[in-house]
């Protein structure tokens, strides 16, 4: 079991990793169903330690921000230890197939000044093109003048200068899509991170002898933060595949997972549907699912009946039903707010569609099925977090009444990089931090029933 005294006293990225570089666990890579690389903790520090060598002789130094372009899982997640190890605050973006991820990635060098660019040739090459169509061609000789490109490391057996940050000290920046709208930069420290850390594994009661599996994107926080850092914290078994992977052959997730006799694993409401979409009439033969005890849902609105649909399709592998797990959190929380008690059965409640404005008391099991709304139950706060269901002048409501949800403590987010309005929009002066989210509190759980915006 774990130590509890060790992992709840992380302070710092920097911590986690020197204090579990000697702990036998593994990050394994998941390539196809027969295509696996496995990495020792120890091996993602020394990694990290040679890669921060090359960095630094670069010119990379601490307080720099650095871009991370990257689709390959193992290069990123080298990339970031790296950063994090010299201080230098890693930017993760999503790579994507369409020049819309390229468009978002010149919007967010622009704002954070003159950044790092940690990529491949390849993906440098399209950058460049889509720059020159676009008419930035001159922001993209900056960033390429300080582009470090994956294919130029070929020995990392000296070690780079590790610098030991302060918990208040800036962690990484996760931007918000930004697709449509200039995108927001979430900054998050190294103390947010560790007390969102502490107070998920306290709830989700994670130990080192749990094996974890997931294909969410690393430049998503339920990704990096919940599905590898939080892990790493609790020195599990690590299983990564990409995203691209389940999106091609959604089957392999679980059989994967029953493979490997995981016990965590995770999906937004999406990828339930497109792995029934990809099961249709079959069954997973041979696929033993009764080691999962925590399948994270969350990340998007969660459906109740898809999540049903889901759990029955797949009640023959062993899949307890008490293992799905709504959970509610954001980026702006250093991921989790709200978990439920492990173990125990989705609950949901039935109430009136058209009774949902900020204020108004909830109407449940409406007699007209066309007036009624599945909401799920995502639980209750997370220790380190402080919630409140507030109207629209930000006092609080009781419960039954839908209102704003705002966040506040050691887990939540300054503000945003580099645009001090929308901070001053989001956080007040109390220090509560409006989701954008609305919910109500009913029998001591959380359901969220929409958007403010």
């Amino acid at each position: 079991m774990n130590d509890a005294g060790n992992f709840m006293t992380y302070a710092t990225l920097v911590d986690m990793l020197e204090r579990n570089r000697r702990v036998d666990r593994t990050v394994t890579y998941i390539g196809g169903e027969n295509a696996e690389r496995r990495i020792q903790y120890e091996d993602v520090y020394t990694r990290a330690l040679g890669i921060l060598h090359h960095l630094q002789t670069a010119g990379a130094k601490a307080g720099d921000k650095m871009i991370i372009f990257l689709n390959n899982n193992e290069q990123f997640l080298d990339g970031f230890w790296a950063a994090i190890c010299g201080g230098v605050v890693p930017v993760p973006l999503a790579v994507g197939i369409s020049d819309e991820h390229r468009h978002k990635l010149l919007r967010v060098a622009r704002k954070l000044g003159n950044p790092l660019l940690y990529t491949d040739a390849k993906t440098l090459e399209r950058l460049e093109a889509l720059a020159g169509e676009v008419g930035e061609s001159e922001l993209f000789a900056q960033l390429k003048s300080r582009a470090f490109l994956v294919e130029s490391i070929t020995d990392i057996s000296k070690a780079g200068k590790l610098v030991r940050p302060a918990p208040e000290d800036l962690a990484f920046i996760q931007f918000s899509s930004g697709s449509t709208s200039e995108p927001k930069g979430v900054m998050l420290s190294h103390g947010n991170l560790m007390a969102n850390t502490r107070g998920t594994i306290s709830v989700g009661k994670f130990t080192d002898q749990d094996v974890s599996l997931s294909w969410m994107p690393l430049t998503h926080d339920m990704g990096l933060i919940g599905f590898y850092l939080m892990q790493f914290a609790s020195r599990v078994h690590i299983n990564l595949m990409p995203t691209e992977l389940f999106v091609r052959r959604p089957l392999l997730w679980l059989q994967a997972a029953a493979k490997k006799r995981v016990t965590i694993t995770s999906s937004p409401n999406f990828g339930y549907r497109h792995f029934l979409k990809g099961l249709g009439d079959r069954r997973l033969e041979d696929t033993d699912l009764s080691s999962i005890r925590s399948i994270y849902n969350g990340a998007e609105p969660i459906s109740v009946s898809l999540c049903n649909e889901f759990m029955n399709a797949l009640a023959y592998t062993g899949l307890r039903r008490d293992a799905m797990y709504p959970v509610y959190g954001l980026a702006e929380a250093s991921l989790g707010v709200t978990f439920p008690t492990p173990s125990t059965d989705y609950r949901w409640i039935r109430m009136n569609r058209h009774r949902l404005s900020v204020g108004t008391p909830i109407e449940l099991n409406p007699a007209e099925p066309r007036e009624t709304l599945e909401v799920m139950c995502v639980g209750q706060v997370l220790p380190n977090t402080e919630l409140l269901i507030a109207d629209d002048s930000r006092v609080g409501l009781p419960d039954e009444k839908v209102g704003h949800i705002l966040i506040r403590g050691a887990s939540v987010t300054r503000g945003y990089y580099g645009d001090p309005e929308a901070t001053a929009a989001a956080i007040d002066a109390n220090g509560w931090l409006d989701t954008g989210d609305l919910g109500v509190i009913h029998e001591a759980g959380l359901y969220i029933v929409g958007r403010s915006k």
